[in-house]
This record gives C-alpha cells, sequence and structure tokens, in this order.
C-alpha cells in the first residue's frame, strides 16, 4: 500500500510554479540528520516510486525545481511516522542551516524591519506564492503574515512554515515565549495561509 494517496498525488497536478534546489536539500540533510544514509535512501527510493524522483547528491542548490517536488515534506513525514512537532523542528532546521538565511540576518533587527522584507524573502525560496505582511502590534507582542495565492503542498508543510517562521523570529526576539500558529489554512477552507506570531 502507498504511503501517499492517489488523490493526494492528484493535487500535485493543479501545482504550479518552482522551489529553490536548497530547501529539497535542506530538506534531505534533516533526513540525514535525523535517520542517517539508510533513512536518506528509504525517502528517495519512495520519492521515485511516486513518480518524483529526487537525489540528494544530484540537486543544486541555486537551481529551480518544479514545486511539486515539494511532495518531498509528505514523504519524510509519512515514512518515518513523523509527529507536527518533529516537523516544525524540520523548518527550524531549514532555517538554521540555509545559506540564503543567514545572508538575511543581518537585515533582522526588529520585527518590523522583518515584515517589510518577509515577501522579497519568499522569493528567494518560491516562484509562486506571496507572503504579505499583515501586522505587527509591539504592544500586545504579535505579528500577523499571511501566505497568499500557494496551492504547493499539504497540511504538513503549515507545520514545516510554523518552525521556519519561529526560527527567523527568533533571531529577533526572545525565544522564551515565542509561538508561531497557523490560524486560517487553505487546505482547511480558507483564502490564505495566515500565521499568528506571538512574543
Amino acid at each position: 500500500m502507498s504511503i501517499v494517496s492517489k488523490e493526494e498525488l492528484e493535487k500535485l497536478n493543479i501545482v504550479k510554479g518552482e522551489v529553490i534546489g536548497l530547501s529539497l536539500k535542506n530538506d534531505f540533510e534533516f533526513v540525514l540528520e535525523k535517520k542517517g544514509k539508510e533513512g536518506l535512501k528509504r525517502v528517495e527510493k519512495e520519492m521515485a516510486r511516486l513518480g518524483y524522483p529526487l537525489k540528494y547528491k544530484e540537486l543544486k542548490k541555486f537551481q529551480w525545481y518544479p514545486e511539486k517536488m515539494n511532495l518531498l515534506l509528505l514523504v519524510m513525514q509519512r515514512v518515518f511516522n513523523w509527529d507536527d512537532e518533529t516537523m516544525r523542528e524540520a523548518g527550524r532546521f531549514g532555517a538554521k542551516i540555509s545559506s540564503i538565511s543567514r545572508i538575511m540576518i543581518k537585515y533582522f533587527v526588529s520585527m518590523e524591519k522583518l515584515i517589510k522584507v518577509v515577501g522579497k524573502y519568499w522569493r528567494n525560496y518560491h516562484t509562486t506564492g506571496n507572503l504579505v505582511p499583515i501586522e505587527v502590534n509591539k504592544k500586545e507582542r504579535y505579528a500577523l503574515i499571511e501566505l497568499r495565492d500557494f496551492t504547493a503542498g499539504y497540511p504538513v508543510h503549515c507545520r514545516y512554515l510554523e518552525g521556519y517562521f519561529w526560527q527567523i523570529v527568533s533571531y529577533i526576539v526572545p525565544k522564551e515565549n515565542l509561538k508561531v500558529e497557523e490560524t486560517e489554512c487553505v487546505f482547511k477552507g480558507g483564502k490564505v495561509h495566515r500565521f499568528k506570531v506571538s512574543w
């Protein structure tokens, strides 16, 4: 029995756009970190079996790949039966080791500044979707951002993004009370992916 249903695979038919190879490579590196080379082989084998072959060693960091390849996150989760928190950990890991993140960190001096560059930052990774700042409330210590026009992925991708955003924001606010939560989701009938960041 397949770990990804026919219906889930059919959703990839509507996915447009591209993702940078660096993002996919970082996700494979998380598998290596958690499950070693044997785990990596299991994920590569399952991706190929599903018709989306990806080889970690053949990926080029700064080459664009079809956004459909983000099926990788779902495959990782299903092969190892990872829970939501592990997928958030994968997102944090991706933000920590990303060379693009390290370059951008010098601009993260305040939440206001981060919110201003967030859309441009998204474009370093994806050719579709718009990451839009909605609000920063310093007094109540929260910010809202929306990911619009992005149909790629599955709910597991949302958990990954919660972790990714958490890591990026953790560079400019104290981590103790930092929380990132998706409050509206396209996969649950919403019009956008909306995330609330509180600290």
